[in-house]
């Protein structure tokens, strides 16, 4: 956490030696709301394309949840991103699913995996697309490099347990990753929800452009906004302030002028992470309370003995 608020800060100050701290002030105060309500209202709407990507993934390596479950869980790793790194919330999200089996920290553990693997593969083919249209060389090598690893490391996943070392430590994860291979729709699936999570994020970021400065146009946002997210998604800054905002403003230099699109990025962070996060808190504490009344329930009986 101290190295992330460290770098947090040295990302801000470089941001702010670059672009003076009034004009970042005046182009807030002289936001479109309309647009800011559009991004918050897409931003709450997301919950429920999460919460669906989860239970199709969830379905892939055949661990029965309900749409609940999901969204519990959802609203959880939302409120623990907060205050993990990477958003790490996304993958502790699944200790909050009810465990069905001794096996299920497996099959979890897979679907979480693939669930982070295609969602690179999405954020890089829309950065990729929308690149091509633009022409941009920059951006078509930064997704190019995105898509490419990705698809290697979907590849090499099944065949980690060859491996001499990895193999003995991960158990039956790549058997549980092969036999989800089989499952084209459901992957495919998969893959077009990940797409529509990640479109949405990337209309809402266009939304927040569109508050600063509405001469962007959607294929920039579009090309621009991928990279930008994985960039904040490095864990060396604070729910990636500085990181993320900078990587905007680079990618949209000469489109719009740095001070709107670090604006843009900061109301992102405000949106995506924070106001997410606050109204994903009332779950986890009552999932925690819940898994806390449990235990207290197990010990009392424990210490009763049986009845």
């Amino acid at each position: 956490m101290t190295f992330r608020l460290l770098g947090t800060i040295a990302a801000i100050a470089v941001l702010l030696n670059i672009v003076d701290l009034k004009s970042i002030c005046d182009s807030i105060a002289h936001a479109n709301k309309r647009f800011l309500l559009a991004a918050a209202f897409l931003s709450l709407l997301s919950i429920a394309v999460i919460s669906l990507r989860l239970k199709l993934f969830l379905s892939v390596v055949k661990y029965p949840v309900t749409f609940r479950n999901c969204l519990t869980a959802t609203m959880c790793g939302l409120s623990l991103n907060l205050i993990l790194p990477a958003r790490g919330g996304d993958l502790l999200k699944l200790a909050y699913l009810p465990k069905k089996q001794e096996s299920s920290w497996g099959l979890l553990a897979g679907a979480a995996l693939l669930e982070r693997c295609v969602d690179l593969l999405a954020l890089g083919l829309i950065g990729l697309i929308a690149s091509l249209f633009l022409g941009l060389q920059n951006f078509i090598i930064t997704a190019s490099l995105v898509v490419f690893v990705t698809i290697s490391g979907l590849t090499l996943l099944p065949r980690l347990g060859s491996f001499p070392v990895i193999g003995k430590k991960i158990g039956n994860f790549p058997k549980i990753i092969q036999e989800t291979s089989s499952k084209k729709r459901l992957l495919l699936a998969c893959f077009f929800i990940s797409c529509l999570c990640w479109t949405t994020n990337s209309i809402i970021m266009g939304f927040l452009i569109k508050a600063f400065d509405e001469s962007v146009t959607a294929t920039h946002v579009f090309a621009a906004t991928p990279p930008s997210i994985l960039a904040g998604i490095v864990p060396v800054s604070l729910w990636g302030v500085g990181t993320r905002d900078g990587a905007l403003a680079y990618y949209l230099q000469g489109v719009t002028a740095a001070e709107n699109a670090l604006s843009a990025g900061f109301f992102y962070t405000v949106l995506v992470y924070w106001l997410l996060g606050l109204i994903g808190l009332p779950s986890l504490l009552f999932a925690k309370r819940k898994r806390l009344d449990i235990t207290d329930k197990s010990t009392e009986h424990n210490a009763l003995g049986p009845s």
